[in-house]
């Protein structure tokens, strides 16, 4: 992904983020957060920051995940924007077996001068 990329949209940031996510590139992912931007855990945790994400999204991407996403609703105000989503991965552990995974996430955007970004993603809901 081009590091001068500025999605208009904040379906457009989901769609990049499956894009990276399917083809094994953190850095194209990573670029779709804000520096201070927090991502819920499978257990709960948060990740806070581009570094504690990072190295939870990195787990995913050695996984060589298939993901889908759909945006179900999505509210708009200003620079801000929160969206229901559905997702699901296929994910492929160390010895080739495969599983696969299902969940309703909620987003919450925030537009900023290099276009949309995620702020606080929660795979898992809340």
């Amino acid at each position: 992904m081009d590091a001068q990329f500025s999605p208009d949209s904040p379906a457009a940031v989901s769609e990049a983020f499956v894009t990276a996510i399917n083809t094994g590139d953190l850095p194209a992912a990573l670029a779709l957060y804000r520096q201070d931007a927090v991502m819920l855990a499978p257990d709960g945790s948060q990740a806070r920051g581009a570094k504690a994400i990072s190295e939870l999204l990195g787990g995913v991407v050695s996984m060589q995940v298939h993901m889908t996403t759909r945006i179900k609703n999505v509210i708009e105000t200003g620079d801000i924007a929160v969206a229901a989503e559905e997702w699901t991965m296929r994910l492929r552990g160390p010895d080739g077996t495969s599983s696969d995974q299902s969940g309703h996430s909620i987003v919450l955007f925030t537009r900023e001068h290099a276009g949309w970004r995620f702020l606080l993603d929660a795979p898992w809901g809340l």
